[in-house]
């Protein structure tokens, strides 16, 4: 009687227990759902080590390994713009497939919408942005399918491709080596028990042997199997008719791994145990029989097999998770628009309350261009933000279809820039051969043949060397730019370049005023060149000798007058 007490005690204890896990599991979906619907409307606050950034980017570079695309944004100008801020500005993807997608999405700006891709993706943006139900629904399934760890998805799989398809013959002769000595007990007694052992040896030794080598993959196939049931988990949701191209093509990749999911549960527990009676005998079970590794090596196979198709599946699945991203994005944005695309050379660029994403509180500025334009002004006076501003919102309306301003018409471009370069310590070159070979790359997409316009953005040209060289120089270079299929933003000092090359570029600028011993920027964009010199009255503002000031002043505007500078 007091036995069976005792186990009932010990069943409700661990009855008890499990419920009590189940009703945590279930409040803690229940928080992290509200505290999803709460952050729509505002930017995450997430800050990337470059470690993680170097990860979330492996998936970019393998694609680009293939399909070696060259208009994507290459290195130079995503450093200039700073457009790992923009991406965290905008990441709120719950799966490493997700933030690999967005990334790779953002460095691959599309050339044009011939297939409808990017009318799609509208579509699905539109959708989950207006039903919350189903979009919390499926940022949900994202979230149990959640991340990597310390690689990315494809590394792993190249991890898998070094790691050969081994012959199951192994581990068949030792299944078949247990049976025979286990059958050499009844038949020859003295000569059973010392081959059972013996084999029993044999075969947790090899077993031990081949675990080694197979384990560090398991990871990798554990990632798969959440991807399965992510995929299911998605699917099985009820979402509008707006959504059913995607779900059918989740479903066809998903269909591909019937086989890879069967018996599964062995393997992916290969590097995790509890310690529980039942899971040791289990163990032993294995070790003895190897019947995990044989398991193991026929989803190797499988993956082998259907590479494609798994690569296929984490695209689909990071593309919703990037999605829902976007439309994150846009509620969080101040206002926004979706981008008028064109293809051919004869349009113009028009932005109108333009704005860099990155800023609190930015001043807007809008613009219609035909041609290039050619911007001065003083430092700090919103040159180079106004440069970031209009070549991000063209990275944007080419990548996510949205665009931080009130509206956005163009080209389909291919975007360089050459604007915040450093000297190159590792190689020992200096700023100005870092700045000529990142023109001479603007220079070789403009004649490259490639039909698609060219958007480039310049600023301060050639300011790494001294004043007649680089005024020349840059006359030359910046008149090439204006070619007909090149829109050229260049911000210069140099009021002498205005002139030069008024016949190729509208000029625009922008100004401050200082009043009472202090600097005030409007940013905003004015047409026409900079007339103004405060950089010499802001000498005056940090204390700076009168007499310093008066003779620098009188100097300025003898050569502005005259074009000849003058010493007293």
């Amino acid at each position: 009687m007091e036995v069976i007490i005792l186990f009932i005690i010990l069943f409700a204890v661990f009855v008890y227990v499990m419920i009590r896990g189940a009703v945590e599991e279930k409040n803690r979906k229940k928080k992290y759902r509200r505290q999803l619907k709460e952050l729509y409307g505002s930017f995450p606050d997430r800050v990337y080590s470059s470690e993680e950034l170097d990860r979330i980017s492996r998936y970019y570079w393998h694609k680009r390994e293939k399909n070696n695309n060259e208009n994507d944004i290459d290195e130079i100008t995503w450093n200039d713009l700073s457009m790992d801020n923009i991406f965290a500005r905008m990441n709120f993807t719950q799966s490493s497939s997700g933030v690999e997608y967005l990334y790779a999405m953002l460095r691959h700006p599309v050339t044009d919408d011939k297939d409808g891709t990017q009318a799609r993706m509208e579509t699905h943006i539109n959708y989950l942005m207006e039903h919350e139900e189903q979009r919390l629904d499926i940022m949900m399934a994202l979230k149990e399918l959640g991340h990597t760890g310390k690689y990315s998805l494809s590394d792993y799989l190249d991890y898998l491709d070094e790691l050969s398809v081994c012959s199951n013959t192994v581990h068949y002769g030792c299944i078949l080596l247990l049976l025979v000595s286990i059958a050499m007990i009844f038949v020859r007694t003295s000569l059973g028990v010392p081959m059972l052992i013996a084999a029993a040896c044999f075969n947790i030794v090899t077993y031990m042997k081949e675990k080694g080598v197979a384990a560090p993959y398991v990871t990798t196939f554990s990632y798969i199997m959440r991807m399965i049931h992510c995929a299911d988990n998605i699917a099985k949701h009820e979402c509008g008719s707006e959504m059913n191209d995607y779900i059918v093509a989740l479903k066809t990749e998903r269909g591909s791994f019937d086989d890879f999911e069967r018996h599964s549960g062995m393997v992916l527990k290969m590097n995790a145990s509890t310690g529980s009676i039942d899971e040791l005998l289990f163990d032993y079970i294995k070790m003895l029989t190897h019947i995990d590794l044989i398991r193991f090596n026929k989803m190797l196979n499988i993956v082998h097999k259907n590479k494609k198709e798994i690569v296929g599946l984490a695209g689909d699945i990071g593309y919703i998770d990037a999605v829902i991203s976007i439309g994150y994005f846009r509620a969080a944005l101040p206002y926004y628009t979706t981008p008028f695309l064109q293809t051919g050379n004869d349009s113009s660029l028009v932005i109108s309350e333009g704005f860099h994403p990155c800023i609190e509180n930015p001043v807007a500025n809008s613009f219609s261009q035909s041609r290039g334009m050619v911007i001065t002004g003083s430092n700090a006076s919103g040159k180079s933000t106004f440069l970031k501003m209009t070549a991000i919102n063209a990275i944007l309306a080419q990548t996510i279809h949205t665009c931080a301003a009130k509206m956005y018409k163009g080209n389909y471009f291919r975007i360089y820039s050459s604007m915040s370069l450093r000297d190159n310590l590792d190689s020992g070159e200096s700023y100005y051969i870092v700045e000529i070979k990142a023109l001479k790359r603007i220079m070789d997409a403009a004649d490259s043949g490639d039909n698609t316009p060219l958007l480039c953005f310049v600023d301060e040209v050639l300011r790494g060397t001294n004043t007649v060289e680089r005024i020349a120089a840059s006359t030359q270079i910046l008149e090439r730019l204006s070619q007909k299929g090149i829109y050229c933003f260049a911000a210069t000092h140099d009021i002498e370049l205005t002139h030069l090359l008024e016949r190729y570029y509208d000029n625009y600028h922008f100004e401050e005023e200082v009043r009472s011993g202090d600097v005030l920027f409007s940013y905003r964009l004015l047409a026409g060149r900079a007339h103004t010199r405060n950089a010499i009255k802001l000498l005056e503002i940090i204390g700076f000798s009168k007499d310093i000031i008066r003779k620098a002043d009188d100097m300025a505007g003898a050569f502005l007058r005259d074009g000849e500078w003058k010493t007293q």
